[in-house]
């Protein structure tokens, strides 16, 4: 067994020491870069979605019916980035760093193979998928939006992976200059590859030149994609030619290597199959809600708000994205008494701000929603968005614990866990929404039975991670610290 903490061949660095240390002070330092960079992706995606309103409802509703899809695509790179994360946390706790520099060169081949799987799938399927999700006259814009992703698929994949990869040795501040970077360049690009004369369509303004290319949906994709791009072509700079990570991905790492990969796949594969899950029912979401009062007008109007659902959730998904390397870190290390400060701590920090959001959130809606709603074709949607938004903002303080729950059976390798949770909580919606739609029709029912399914599967995860965390601090459960060696 590696004596924890020590880094082998004396190479280390702030964020490796930073896992190792304080685990309050680890949280917020790997979880505030994580919410900067968070808030810069997320402003990105609301900015595309709010440059595509512009073209009407139809664009809108089309970028509703491709996301679950591109969630997809996203899901199996978060999979594997995850399951690497928490491996690789585990042997820098362990000091074990040839197994850490192993376990991130065999997340990039696992990835590279299952991103090509899935772009070969989402380009051949795609719209027999969309059709079948209730597209209907907006099957065009669909297309038109989601080609463009799908073909630059591994480069989306890998983006995410480096993004992981940094966290999982403590430094986020890398990934979150990428995140800010990406997000920056989409904002500026989107209304130029969207518009053909940005000036006089959006702006009203004849300045004597036409600025744009004009290509509508596939204008909004492109522009995103060639944003990764630059992001990632940052990344490949840190690693192969600064090379200043403490992470190196050696090529003598390529060939498949069983114990490594079934170490990342054992939490990677639940984690891809929550965000599979989590998108197959935003599909069948998005049919249920076709069917109530709303219509098509209910997908824009569900998409929309759970954009902005996802803006207030930032705290959650940074602060639990953080607590899988530093828990992950100190369950390699042995140190039982940390994990529990992190857990706590992470627990606390969670809910204070999201009952802040939440308020804000109920006294500001008719605000937030007219990002959405500020043209012509689109503000009728604005009252059902503003009910929409306030009733499913409640279940936040409650996601507290359940995201940080997930965080926590990630970390020790229990995937499974983590994705039973998912799918209970997910599951639950579903068959609430499909009764609700059925017996009342109206779309406002629906988003309470969704509030209510987020809140029990939240309650769930939260006391199973406790009882977790109560088992392995009284050593029902140790860390496979010698197993795992190569």
């Amino acid at each position: 067994m590696k004596n924890p903490g020590v880094c082998l061949g004396g190479e280390s660095t702030k964020g490796v020491e930073t896992l190792l240390g304080n685990p309050k002070r680890a949280v917020l330092l790997m979880a505030l870069p994580m919410m900067v960079g968070m808030v810069a992706q997320s402003a990105n995606n609301l900015i595309d979605a709010v440059w595509v309103a512009g073209l009407g409802p139809d664009a809108l509703a089309a970028v509703g019916f491709v996301f679950p899809l591109f969630f997809i695509l996203i899901g199996i790179g978060n999979g594997v980035g995850v399951g690497a994360s928490s491996a690789i946390a585990r042997h820098i706790g362990r000091g074990d760093k040839p197994s850490a520099d192993r376990t991130a060169m065999q997340s990039v081949v696992l990835l590279i193979i299952g991103g090509i799987i899935g772009m070969v799938s989402l380009l051949l399927f795609q719209r027999p998928m969309l059709e079948a999700m209730g597209a209907g006259d907006t099957i065009e814009y669909c297309v038109q939006y989601a080609t463009p992703v799908f073909i630059c698929t591994l480069i989306f994949l890998l983006n995410g992976l480096f993004s992981n990869l940094l966290r999982a040795e403590g430094a986020s501040n890398r990934s979150m200059i990428t995140q800010i970077i990406a997000a920056v360049i989409n904002i500026i690009l989107d209304p130029i590859f969207i518009y053909g004369d940005v000036f006089g369509e959006i702006f009203g303004m004849d300045v004597g030149f036409k600025l744009g290319l004009g290509m509508g949906m596939a204008g909004a994709a492109w522009a995103t994609t060639l944003a990764v791009v630059i992001s990632f072509v940052i990344m490949l700079y840190w690693y192969f030619i600064k090379k200043d990570t403490y992470i190196k991905l050696r090529t003598r790492y390529i060939p498949l290597h069983k114990e490594t990969d079934v170490d990342i796949l054992k939490v990677g594969l639940p984690a891809s199959g929550e965000l599979v899950v989590i998108s197959i029912i935003s599909m069948v979401m998005n049919f249920i809600i076709v069917l109530s009062d709303e219509g098509t007008n209910g997908v824009a109007i569900y998409s929309s708000t759970w954009r902005l659902i996802n803006i207030l959730m930032i705290p959650l998904m940074s602060i639990g994205g953080a607590v899988v390397p530093v828990l992950g870190a100190a369950y390699g290390a042995r140190r039982f008494d940390k994990m529990n400060v992190a857990y706590v701590y992470s627990i606390k920090f969670c809910l204070v701000l999201m009952v802040v959001l939440v308020l804000i959130t109920e006294v500001f809606a008719e605000y937030m929603a007219i990002i959405f709603t500020y043209s012509d074709s689109t503000s009728a949607l604005r009252g059902s968005m503003v009910d929409c938004l306030r009733i499913t903002s409640l279940f936040l303080p409650f996601a507290s614990w359940g995201f940080i729950a997930v965080g926590l059976f990630q970390a020790v390798g229990k995937g499974g866990s983590s994705f039973i949770c998912t799918f209970i909580r997910n599951g639950t919606q579903l068959i609430s929404s499909g009764i609700l739609v059925v017996t009342v029709g109206t779309f406002i029912s629906i988003m309470w039975g969704v509030v209510a399914m987020e809140i029990l599967g939240s309650i769930i995860a939260g006391v199973w991670s406790y009882m977790l965390l109560r088992s392995i601090s009284k050593g029902g459960m140790s860390s496979p610290s010698e197993s795992s060696e190569t």
